[in-house]
């Protein structure tokens, strides 16, 4: 149950084109500015936070402060987690906990928050 809470989580996190940016540039910059990544998105700071926060509380970006700036950087043995756990969604070979089914269901969804 925890890792299908995780999962959500983590790609609740990716679903928006901002965020998915964010973790393009991540990639291949160990670290990253606040900053660069505003003048890299072309969006406001507040909002670059933001997105930051999702991504951070999803544990897919870690943040340290260095004076006046925070660098950014992605969380790489989580985000491969995440892609393997979708991965073995997708395979008939892998088995993986039982998904639940009916209020069950529902009431494990409500009790996600983000």
């Amino acid at each position: 149950m925890n890792d299908w809470r995780e999962l959500k989580l983590m790609t609740k996190a990716l679903g928006d084109v901002a965020r998915l940016t964010i973790v393009y540039h991540l990639a291949r910059h160990n670290d990253v500015t606040v900053t660069d990544l505003t003048a890299m998105l072309s969006i406001s700071q507040p909002l670059v936070s933001w997105h930051l926060r999702k991504l951070r509380r999803a544990g897919l970006v870690e943040t340290r402060r260095a004076g006046r700036q925070v660098y950014c950087s992605l969380n790489l043995q989580r985000f491969h987690l995440c892609l393997q756990w979708l991965e073995n969604l997708g395979d008939p070979a892998m088995v993986v906990e039982a998904p639940l089914a009916g209020a069950a269901l529902i009431e494990a969804d409500a009790a996600i928050q983000d």
